[in-house]
């Protein structure tokens, strides 16, 4: 088995929702494990967090489909909405996907009608994204028979409160077009907030809140957040150790260049296992508790550390990429990147090992 594990605590997962569930004001809650989980693993979390969500949203089709096929039987909401040729799967595993345009709900109502039933589907509204999503301001209902709108939702700009469109600008333009499309006269959810909405903004939670990356037990902001556990953590191990004169490049096109003797350590995780190539000469793994840094290019399949200040360090010592919420925001930021990338970034070659 390869040295280097990204370690799951399911146990850690089901204690963070049941936490969303606490602060929630919203009667329902949908669990966000699109992107594998956010790199952790959608079967696995789903299966362990099902009995604690009323939903699973995820963004493509397949990825639903996967769920389904590993026996998940929650209701599943596509944010991504659907391509052409994709209805028959929707109706076959019972998905839901997101409506954003009048083409969708014609294509959905089409299939709805050859079944019998209509498709249950999600409103998708931009009340300032500029993604996805009718206008706030000239919203489309599609009423069509064969389609089953259960839910409208938007999706939030700055929920952080750090850009534009605010938080409170986004909340009115929503529930501008509710009253015009006269939702909750027809009984359809509201859903705004995600994982920073849920915590800072609790006057827009209404019927169902979408948490994403807390369920992972990471904050949506460089703030800790002690009632929340980590449920991934990355771990290898050191595979060569080599002490190199002053003057040593280091590294691909000698990259770095020792000032003094060093102790150096070749670790078995590079850019394909998901250490960022930006953290090259500036970024940090962990020894035994203390920061070593990263020397040299980080390459495909290898990394270096200058491990001179860690006493008593030998091969095969455990090294750790990131296993706290202060660690991986570190690494987001001197990569200049989110912790959201870091986390997606693990890839399938970094084993998962899942523990509860």
């Amino acid at each position: 088995m390869r040295p280097t594990l990204a370690h799951i605590n399911l146990g850690n997962l089901r204690e963070n929702l049941r936490n969303l569930r606490k602060i929630s004001r919203a009667p329902l809650l949908m669990g966000i494990i699109k992107a594998q989980a956010y790199g952790h693993g959608a079967p696995r979390v789903a299966e362990a967090s099902q009995d604690l969500v009323d939903y699973f949203g995820v963004a493509t089709v397949s990825e639903a489909v996967e769920l389904r096929k590993a026996g998940i039987k929650k209701p599943i909401a596509v944010l991504g909405g659907f391509y052409p040729g994709e209805e028959e799967a929707l109706l076959k595993y019972d998905l839901e996907p997101a409506l954003f345009s009048e083409k969708q709900a014609k294509l959905l109502a089409s299939a709805g009608r050859r079944r019998g039933k209509p498709v249950r589907a999600h409103l998708k509204i931009d009340t300032g994204l500029g993604r996805l999503g009718f206008p706030w301001d000239k919203p489309r209902f599609p009423w069509e028979d064969g389609v089953e709108i259960v839910s409208a939702f938007t999706t939030l700009s700055a929920a952080d409160g750090q850009g534009k469109p605010t938080v409170e600008e986004q909340h009115r333009r929503m529930m501008s077009a509710a009253e015009a499309l006269g939702l909750k006269r027809r009984g359809i959810m509201i859903s705004i907030a995600n994982s920073a909405g849920l915590l800072l903004h609790p006057e827009i939670h209404h019927d169902l809140v979408r948490p994403g990356i807390l369920l992972y037990g990471v904050p949506p902001f460089p703030r800790e957040l002690p009632h929340f556990k980590m449920v991934m953590s990355v771990r290898t191990r050191i595979i060569n150790l080599k002490t190199v004169p002053a003057g040593t490049p280091l590294g691909y096109g000698g990259g770095f260049v020792t000032q003094r003797k060093s102790l150096i350590a070749t670790v078995p995780m590079g850019y394909y296992d998901g250490v960022p190539r930006s953290l090259s000469n500036r970024g940090w793994m962990w020894v035994r508790g203390e920061k070593v840094p990263i020397v040299g290019k980080v390459s495909m399949d290898l990394t270096l550390l200058d491990v001179s200040e860690v006493e008593g360090v030998r091969e095969d010592e455990e090294v750790t990429f990131f296993s706290t919420q202060e660690q991986v925001w570190e690494t987001a930021r001197v990569a200049d990147t989110i912790p959201y990338e870091i986390l997606c970034k693990i890839s399938e070659r970094v084993v998962r090992i899942y523990h509860d």
